[in-house]
């Protein structure tokens, strides 16, 4: 190996400087759509890629030298006007995207430059480049590792500019994909009238083994169908449906509609908008919340006995819709035929009466965190599938072994490899559309996206794909994933792309010597975010009936690794004594990221840059995360917030929105000291506090359509570069300091700004249970928030939320979701007191009779219930009795409340009458300047939940 200098890889990257962050941040919005996305993503299911504009600025910020300006990276990138441009490119793609509501044609012709995943760099500026770039690094075009590939965007768009490439990734499926992306498309190529050939062949093989059980009507083939169950009822002995809703096309107004009667229930399809029938809801079916109600008798059967009957098979499955693939009668919805019915039992005998058949993915799965669907007997991968998609998967299998030893005769070793692959690859992607796990999807009356919400959850109805024609049928996905595989193809050759390493296995643990890289770019697993391995059995259980001969180190075990996987994954931890399963879980996930950033420290050269993707708002990700990087040795020296819109432009609050990437760069240090002294913490956390605030007022002074949440997260990498540059950090009694101290300094500083520049003045006379309710409005602007985010909160202003939520019922809770209530839900109705009725005083914790309140939001949302109840006059009353109007914190939560409460929340008219008349007078609130929101719409404030 040459030996390599360390003055030149000291020198100021540009990822160390000022970035074009808005610019990029609109680039990832336009790449958000299905249709937008970059071709190489349709190759193959996986989660949580990149786009393709913050995926390019992280590699080629890392390399290029600071003295690069924005305009020279954007172009690189593929940003800005085909045409000649002299002007600021970022201020002309804001310009762009600002008037893109009033455009005239495509997205691509208004902004003049094409989708950056369609533009590979020209040979002349790939020239400039690496030229540019070998001239810091010694000469030589640096290396680029990724060693948690994931689906092979940050090695993809590394090989498409040219760059030395290598790409490790743990799970064989993950794998697979970065050896078909980056290996096959550079070494083998185009492959499109072999595959074609071959498709063809399978394709014909399982429809002559699989066309009788989709029996045609009039000649034209089904394409789906909706399938719910039925189970008998323990009561009057009757057989019904189950579904939690009848829709089978919304957008095309077309419904299931069971018909009862005394012989059983058959199915109509029916036009919603023309039937005759004000009884019918296609909304509600016989099942809601996991309780299934009979039609016949009106008996509830609940949920714990559901899953019984489900467990023991107690249950059939039903054809209640079938979709053609061209309209019969004028509609493409029809109601089963007894052919339909026959053709679903025939696929049932005939999966139980053939051996092969009978033992098809009849093994054991592994039930994790991310299951929903074992209580319900879905215990076995076999279980996933009705006998008919069951069937057919087998049956395209089938086909696929016919024509294998083919393959392997015609070809030689490698191209016979990669065909086979992307042969399997077609039928593999089928399962994301074809099991019992996902329900259909209304908007367009077919299969929804089983991967979609990363878990396996059980659902009352599904949809059958006849995968031999039509939408997510295996011709469909045989376009995609040739189309895919063609497009990389060229991609690369217009690089040249050949010095190429794709590498399976731990990313603790690389096959690469010490010292060979020059640049790590890397979007990490986030915690519990995803379990990847989990989620991934599905695909490679298929997959491993296909490959498991072609590839038998990576297919040997019947599902794939989850205890090497860096996640929190308390499932398979084993807790010390005192320990509970999740910190177990974190600690292991710490372990498994320091270990992989320590491996990537010592393959990195001195000097070398590591830019890693991150998106997780947990504070203990970030903590964990950050400790990991320290650990390894790593400096934190750059920080970037890379936001998706920018404001004030028509329409915006119903786009799309990507969430915000921190890219977090640190460098391997050149001299690394034996020891250092412990910095103490005392001496660097104003200096936290500091670097947060600044931030926080940069990024709501710039031109980023931030979330508060946004800024918060912006706040955290000035923050961590504080704290990682003096670390250790002990406190005053030499324990030692974790980064989430400086998180929650960064947290509480970004509040304090919020409250500034929002409410105009501070928070400190309230209450902290009322400073926590009030802030919690502030930062996320809506009811539903994130539970533990709102937990940081309230422990940044002192309180735990847990400990008061029995007695305030300030918020309740919905899985992870924290929901904040509103006078209604607290306040025990003053007419009902005065009446005498009766009620169990912790189901209304705030009593308006009496004198004196625990908190401030207590107080408020009294006199609300008494404006409400009583009127204006006896609330006048009400508060000079009690000495409000002489209560700064009295008055300031409800000046805030009228501020932070959106206009159509139930508080906020009472609020209005509350600030104005007498009440308003006594008070000496000005109500006018609080209560006339819709006057400055120009300047309302926008989160990301706005455009979902």
């Amino acid at each position: 190996m040459t030996e390599k200098s360390t003055e030149s890889t000291t020198r100021q990257l540009k990822i160390e400087q000022l970035l074009p962050a808005t610019a990029v941040g609109i680039e990832n919005t336009k790449e958000n759509l299905p249709q937008t996305m970059s071709e190489h993503r349709k190759i193959f299911p996986w989660f949580a890629r990149r786009p393709t504009a913050a995926t390019r600025l992280a590699i080629l910020a890392s390399l290029l030298p600071a003295d690069t300006t924005n305009n020279d990276l954007l172009k690189l990138m593929g940003i800005g006007p085909r045409e000649y441009f002299e002007g600021n490119i970022e201020d002309y793609v804001i310009s762009r995207e600002a008037s893109l509501d009033d455009r005239d044609g495509s997205i691509e012709d208004h902004f003049g430059y094409d989708y950056l995943h369609k533009q590979t760099p020209e040979s002349d500026d790939l020239e400039s480049f690496h030229e540019r770039i070998s001239n810091i690094w010694d000469d030589e075009l640096p290396t680029v590792l990724d060693p948690t590939a994931g689906g092979g965007t940050i090695p993809l768009e590394a090989a498409r500019y040219g760059l030395p490439t290598i790409s490790n990734e743990l799970n064989p499926v993950a794998w697979l994909i970065n050896k078909v992306l980056l290996e096959y498309t550079s070494e083998i190529g185009p492959l499109e009238s072999e595959l074609q050939y071959w498709l063809d062949e399978i394709h014909k093989t399982a429809s002559d083994n699989l066309s009788e059980y989709f029996p045609e009507w009039n000649g034209i083939k089904p394409d789906h169908y909706f399938r719910a169950y039925s189970i008998t009822c323990t009561s009057c002995g009757r057989r019904f449906p189950l579904t939690n809703r009848w829709w089978f096309n919304k957008q095309k107004g077309m419904a299931i509609k069971p018909n009862y009667s005394d012989d059983g229930f058959e199915f109509d399809c029916v036009n919603v908008e023309k039937a005759d029938d004000d009884d019918f809801n296609p909304a509600e079916g016989t099942v809601d919340e996991a309780n299934a109600e009979c039609p016949y008798c009106s008996v509830v059967t609940e949920r714990e006995e559901l899953s019984e009957k489900f467990s023991a098979g107690e249950f059939q499955y039903e054809v209640c819709g079938v979709r053609y693939e061209k309209e019969i009668d004028g509609t493409r919805y029809h109601a089963p035929r007894d052919e339909d019915i026959e053709a679903v039992k025939k696929a049932k005998q005939t999966v139980e009466s053939d051996l092969n058949l009978s033992t098809f993915l009849a093994h054991d799965r592994y039930i994790g965190r991310a299951d929903r669907a074992e209580p319900y007997g879905i215990t076995q991968w076999r279980d996933m599938f009705s006998p008919r998609q069951l069937l057919s998967h087998a049956k395209l299998l089938e086909a696929y072994e016919e024509i294998s030893s083919k393959v392997a005769s015609q070809y030689n070793e490698e191209k016979s490899e990669a065909i086979q692959v992307l042969l399997s690859f077609v039928a593999t992607k089928l399962v994301n559309r074809n099991t019992r796990l996902q329900p259909i999807k209304i908007t367009r009356g077919t299969a929804s996206d089983l991967l979609g919400n990363n878990n396996y959850s059980f659902n009352w109805h599904f949809a059958e794909n006849n995968l031999l024609v039509g939408t997510f049928s295996y011709l469909s996905e045989a376009d995609n994933v040739l189309g895919s595989y063609e497009t990389v193809c060229n991609w690369l050759s217009k690089a040249d792309s050949r010095d190429i390493t794709v590498l399976q296995g731990d990313g603790a643990s690389l096959e690469i010597p010490d010292e060979e890289v020059e640049a790590v770019v890397m979007d990490p697993p986030y915690g519990d975010n995803i379990m990847y391995a989990e989620m991934a059995d599905v695909l490679y259980v298929l997959l491993r009936e296909y490959l498991s001969d072609t590839f038998a180190k990576q297919f040997a075990s019947p599902e794939t690794d989850k205890q090497s996987e860096a996640i929190e994954n308390p499932e398979i931890q084993t807790p010390s004594e005192g320990e509970s399963r999740m910190d177990a879980a974190r600690q292991h996930y710490e372990s498994k990221m320091s270990d992989i950033f320590s491996e990537s420290h010592r393959v990195l050269r001195p000097g070398g840059v590591i830019t890693v993707h991150f998106t997780d708002k947990d504070t203990y990700a970030w903590d964990s995360l950050t400790m990991s990087l320290i650990e390894a040795g790593f400096t934190i020296t750059a920080t970037h917030t890379l936001t998706s819109e920018v404001p004030q432009r028509i329409g915006m609050q119903e786009k799309a929105s990507a969430d915000s990437t921190l890219l977090l760069t640190c460098r391997k240090p050149t001299d690394i000291p034996e020891h250092r002294t412990p910095t103490l913490w005392d001496d660097i956390k104003y200096r936290t506090r500091d670097a947060a605030r600044n931030k926080a007022n940069e990024l709501l002074d710039s031109e980023l359509n931030v979330t508060k949440t946004d800024v918060i997260i912006g706040a955290f990498g000035p923050t961590l570069q504080v704290f990682t540059e003096e670390h250790p950090v002990v406190d005053k009694h030499d324990n030692p300091v974790r980064p989430r101290q400086a998180l929650e300094e960064a947290r509480t500083a970004v509040t304090e700004v919020l409250i500034e520049r929002e409410l105009g003045e501070s928070l400190d006379e309230v209450d902290n249970v009322t400073k926590w309710y009030l802030l919690s409005w502030l930062v996320y602007e809506r009811e539903a928030i994130p539970y533990d985010e709102a937990r940081q909160l309230g422990l940044g202003v002192g309180i735990d939320i847990d400990e008061i939520k029995r007695d305030t019922k300030l918020w309740s809770k919905s899985k992870d979701t924290l929901m904040l209530k509103g006078y209604q839900y607290r306040v025990r109705d003053i007419d009902a007191l005065e009446a005498g009725e009766k009620r169990r005083k912790r189901a209304y914790p705030v009593d308006p009779r009496h004198e004196s309140f625990e908190c401030d939001i207590d107080t408020v949302h009294a006199v609300l219930n008494i404006i409400a109840s009583k009127g204006s006059d006896f609330a006048w009353n009400w508060i000079n009795n009690r000495n409000l109007q002489d209560s700064p914190s009295f008055k300031r939560t409800i000046v805030s409340l009228l501020e932070l409460l959106p206009e159509d929340h139930s508080d906020y008219d009472y609020l209005v009458n509350l600030a104005s008349g007498e009440t308003g007078s006594l008070l000496n609130i000005r109500a006018s300047q609080n209560v006339n929101k819709s006057q400055s719409s120009e300047t309302e404030r926008r989160t990301i939940y706005d455009y979902e």
